[in-house]
């Protein structure tokens, strides 16, 4: 059997509204199946740079990275061969865009409560990127503090 080996890249974008973190998700198909936003490291390019690529693309959002969250390695099966998929995932802070400037990869790109993010995630390894993303918050409570707030957001969006 043929084995493929993929290095992708992706985050998991917080923004503030008020005192609630949002993060930021992608959705494709009917049912929706949510996910964080994540794709292939070109050649040439860190995986820092394919992260906050990706989820430009993915989301039509400017993000910047805080810190790395973890890796995550699983395999999957796609026209009778075997892929094992390395993905480096990455705590981001939103910094402008739209998410319907989302790219066509994608059936829709959303903000959720962080809470109600990590109950909307299909993906068990990506919910515990959440946990990650809370512990992180409640150590380093300043990282974020610059965190763009929503209402930030949409008067940058009507300026």
């Amino acid at each position: 059997m043929r084995i493929k080996y993929e290095t992708s890249a992706g985050g998991l974008v917080l923004r503030r509204n008020d005192s609630i973190y949002e993060a930021l998700l992608i959705g494709r198909g009917a049912p929706r199946i949510w996910s964080l936003p994540k794709g292939h490291v070109e050649s040439r390019e860190s995986h820092e740079q394919a992260a906050l690529r990706e989820v430009r693309e993915e989301t039509g959002c400017w993000a910047d990275l805080i810190a790395k969250l973890s890796d995550i390695s699983y395999w999957f099966y796609l026209n009778r061969t075997k892929h094992k998929k390395a993905v480096t995932f990455y705590l981001m802070r939103y910094l402008s865009g739209d998410t319907a400037n989302h790219d066509h990869e994608v059936d829709e790109a959303r903000w959720f409560d962080i809470h109600t993010a990590k109950k909307a995630l299909k993906y068990v390894n990506e919910k515990r990127l959440v946990d990650l993303a809370l512990d992180y918050l409640d150590a380093e409570p300043a990282a974020f503090g610059d965190l763009p707030t929503v209402a930030q957001t949409a008067e940058q969006l009507t300026s």
